[in-house]
Formats: structure tokens, sequence, C-alpha cells
């Protein structure tokens, strides 16, 4: 029976510090690169020193120089973490030439990340990024996506999530609907007007009737139109064709310009935007970039929206 045995390496860190040091020649300018402390950098040589049990650097009030044995261990580490940077260097370029895939529904892609993903591409000209679009949960075993903007509460096996913002929707119309300017104030006012949903958002008028209170409301008896997306039910709202529950976040411009009004002071939340990843890998590099300009981009546009209710 062959016995193997344990391999003589000293802890990474350390060892890391010491290439660091020993290459530029102090531990002031060595703390520096590594966004450390000095005395973080003395502790990380003292760890290596007392594993090796030899000195490494002779300490002075002139500075730390380092010994004959220090410098011959410099001279025989320096090769493999030159084999390791290249090795690093090789994955990073090759990840650069793959593009960034997000996944993201049609009516967020449309109303705000491609009006605004040429400032991205300005920003990171190394990083391409290729949108698919999606609605629901995202299956990372059979999508080829790095990150997936969706709606929902959180919960997704397999997957870690950070929330972007509240997903509060309301009845909203064109103020054209009402031919004396007066917007409903009445919830019994939406009798006899054609109320539009998408086919993904079926649910939407009989979950805001609950939440509102009235249950009751004789949806049977209404017009229903049925639009393949959201963003054809809200440009049918804002031509006058009727009422649609739409999403509070993502209808700023419409609101500023007063092509749809919201009725009713009675917003509901329907969970949240989440950027969704792979739990067992993490977002890598380029994505990380994403999210970090994904959510400066949404600060001031979440900023000018009407204040909504505490998020529950």
């Amino acid at each position: 029976m062959v016995a193997f045995l344990a391999r003589s390496i000293p802890p990474l860190n350390p060892l890391h510090v010491f290439e660091v040091a020993s290459r530029v020649g102090s531990f002031t300018k060595a703390a520096e690169l590594l966004s450390v402390s000095p005395s973080a950098v003395s502790r990380q040589i003292t760890a290596l020193e007392a594993f090796l049990d030899v000195r490494l650097f002779n300490r002075g009030r002139d500075g730390n120089t380092l010994t004959e044995i220090g410098e011959k261990y410099r001279c025989e580490i320096a090769p493999a973490f030159e084999i390791i940077t290249a090795a690093t260097d090789k994955i990073n370029k090759s990840q650069d030439i793959t593009p960034l895939s997000v996944r993201v529904p049609s009516t967020f892609a449309i109303r705000f990340l491609i009006p605004r993903l040429s400032e991205f591409r300005a920003a990171h000209e190394n990083i391409n990024v290729r949108i698919v679009t999606g609605f629901g949960a995202v299956d990372f075993v059979r999508e080829d996506v790095d990150i997936s903007i969706q709606v929902g509460w959180g919960e997704w096996p397999g997957a870690e999530s950070k929330v972007l913002f509240a997903n509060w929707v309301q009845p909203m119309c064109s103020p054209q609907l009402f031919k004396d300017g007066r917007p409903a104030e009445s919830i019994d006012e939406l009798r006899g007007l054609r109320l539009l949903i998408s086919k993904n958002r079926r649910s939407d008028w009989i979950d805001w009737f609950a939440a509102a209170g009235r249950p009751d409301f004789p949806l049977d008896q209404s017009e229903i139109i049925e639009f393949p997306n959201s963003m054809l039910a809200y440009q049918a709202a804002a031509d006058g064709l009727g009422v649609v529950i739409g999403q509070v976040p993502l209808l700023g411009p419409e609101f500023a310009t007063q092509t749809l009004i919201p009725l009713f002071d009675k917003p509901i939340r329907q969970g949240s935007y989440y950027a969704v990843w792979r739990a067992e890998t993490g977002p890598n590099r380029k994505a990380r970039q994403f999210l970090s300009w994904l959510q400066q981009q949404l600060e001031p546009v979440l900023a000018r929206l009407p204040q909504q209710p505490a998020a529950t």
C-alpha cells in the first residue's frame, strides 16, 4: 500500500503577503497593495516565520530587509506566483469575450433596461450583455443565464437573490377616459368601463379588488380585454381604451406627463423585483459590475416616484 503524505504547504495568505512584501521591499508598500495595515502585514509574516521556524526578515529602525534564507525562499516561490497570476489572467480574458446573459421580463427590458444599456456599454466596454426575455422564475438548469431579474417574494430553490424595488400596482388610465376631466373617485365607477389585463397578469383585477375590500365587484359583468403583454395593455390604457392595473415603479414617465393617471389611493404590493443568480456559484465579476450599475440607475428613478406604503 502506498502512503500519501500531506504536503508541507504553509498557510496561503501569509505566503501571499510574504511574496508581495519581499517583491516590493517594504511592509508599508505591501500594505498599500493589499489594502491592509502595515501591522497586518507584519503579523502575517510572523505567522509564516513561525510555520517555517526561520526568520525571513531582519527588522530594524531603518526598515525590514530579507535574511539570506528569506531571499532564497523568495526566489524559489516567486515563479509559482507568476504561474498563478498568468493562469488567472487567462481565465479572466476568456470570461471577457463571453457575453453576460441577463434574463428580464419584457416590460422591464423595454421600460427600463434597454434605454440605459448604451450607458453601461460606454462604462464597461469589455462586457457584452445578452438580453433574454422571460416571465416567472428562472430555471438555471435549463436556461443559460447569469442573472435573472424577476418578480416574486425572494424564495427560489437553488438561487440567491437581492431585492431591487417593491412592485406596487394600482388601477390607472388616460385622463381622456373621463369626459368631464374628473377621474373616478369610487370603485363602483369602474362599472361599465373596459378593464385591461395582460396574459401573464390575469389575476391582477381579482387581486386588487380583494385587497381594496371589494371582492364583490361584478367582474363577470365587465368587458375585459386581454393583451399578450403588459406593454400593450399600458399603451391601450394610455390611448383611452380602458383601465389597467399598472406597475407603478415602471410608469414614472407616464405619471409625469399625465399620459396615465393613478386611480384611487389603494396601491397593493405584488412582491418585489429581484436580481437572482445561482446559489452554488454566486454572481461572477461581470455580473457584480452589472448589478452595481443597475442599482445606481434605479436610485434616481425610484426617488421620483410617488411615495408608496411601507413594504411589508
